[in-house]
């Protein structure tokens, strides 16, 4: 399975109002809940934060580049 389990939950956070983000990170647990198949190496909070601050930087470096312009 892999990091599958924490990438969807990331995907499901993502759905979300970036203002809910943190919260919602906040709320997941700090160790995997499945060790015997995970092959992440660190907490699911860990990889989701890291996740979801590289799209949150994406999308800021994409509304600059746009300059304001849809």
């Amino acid at each position: 399975m892999g990091v599958s389990c924490c990438l969807l939950k990331a995907l499901d956070i993502g759905r979300l109002p970036r203002s809910e983000w943190k919260v919602s990170i906040e709320a997941l647990p700090t160790t995997c809940p499945h060790p015997g198949v995970c092959t992440g190496n660190v907490g699911c909070r860990e990889r989701i934060a890291d996740y979801m601050r590289m799209q949150w930087n994406m999308a800021a470096a994409r509304a600059a580049r746009k300059g304001g312009r849809s």
